[in-house]
């Protein structure tokens, strides 16, 4: 215990991000800085983990090819995305527990993401709600949609993004059956954390996380937690989230969100190119490649 408060003191507050040149610098200090619980549920993926894993070794490969010799003097990487004008072709892709990676953390990447220009996504399974972001941004965010089995709280949930006037809803599809994740388990994965020995343990080896976490406006699900039925508390939302993911998501799904939503639909989760083909005749406007992250 001495020497790993004694280590963590030696790091921190003192490593300044502004220093951070790339995004293993960002890795190393989100290690030293979040309990391992919540930096795992980043930093892993589902089973053996050999598709996590493939997706950083199989991107590496990818390389691009020099041509010289051309006036540079005005280059740019500006753009559009769905019709919305961006700084690069990069957003923000959903992801959850962003609120106890650190305190209002969906809110903190919003703001981010608009003070530099490029589009912010939210998780459904977010910490800070659709409305704690929307009360404390000034441009539009995209929604990230999980599409549950209690089809009222998807209609109540879709309607809540246009509200906030988001300007783009990502339909997630490649997680209609949750992937095993061993280290969520082994590590007691939950928000809030659960009152463990190993809980304790976890946290009180992270007091700068403990300190940031107490100006938090949530501890737990922020979009589900009082909207979906009979969900007030933590037991309660674990039972909901165990039995809600809707594993007959199907085509015809696509068309009754796409109505309801009525604006920018994005489908997450394409891995082939007939889906591909099948979502742009289903009415999205972009799609995402993605597995998940081998989750």
């Amino acid at each position: 215990w001495f020497n790993r408060i004694f280590s963590y003191f030696m790091k921190l507050p003192w490593r300044n991000l502004k220093y951070a040149t790339n995004v293993a610098d960002l890795k190393a200090w989100a290690k030293d800085f979040v309990p391992k619980p919540f930096f795992e549920y980043i930093d892993s993926g589902s089973w053996t983990e050999s598709s996590y894993k493939s997706n950083e070794s199989e991107f590496e490969k990818i390389l691009l090819n020099q041509r010289v010799l051309a006036d540079l003097s005005n280059r740019s990487v500006k753009t559009t995305m769905i019709g919305q004008e961006v700084t690069m072709p990069v957003a923000l892709a959903p992801c959850g527990f962003g609120g106890m990676q650190s305190s209002n953390g969906e809110i903190k990447a919003a703001r981010a993401a608009e003070k530099f220009g490029v589009p912010f996504s939210l998780s459904t399974m977010s910490i800070c709600s659709i409305e704690d972001v929307a009360q404390n941004t000034t441009k539009p965010f995209w929604f990230q949609l999980y599409v549950m089995k209690d089809r009222q709280f998807v209609h109540d949930l879709i309607h809540r993004a246009k509200a906030a006037k988001c300007s783009a809803l990502i339909l997630t599809v490649d997680l209609q059956i949750l992937g095993q994740r061993h280290r969520d388990i082994k590590n007691g994965l939950s928000a809030p954390p659960e009152p463990t020995l190993q809980t304790a343990y976890n946290i009180l080896t992270r007091p700068f996380w403990c300190a940031d976490m107490l100006r938090s406006k949530r501890w737990s699900f922020g979009n589900i937690v009082g909207h979906a039925k009979n969900v007030s508390n933590m037991s309660s939302l674990s039972a909901w989230t165990a039995e809600q993911f809707d594993p007959a998501l199907s085509w015809k799904d696509v068309e009754w969100i796409k109505k309801e939503w009525g604006g920018k639909l994005v489908i997450k989760g394409i891995m082939d190119p007939e889906d591909a083909r099948r979502a742009a005749g289903a009415g999205a406007d972009a799609v995402v490649v993605s597995n998940h992250g081998g989750r």
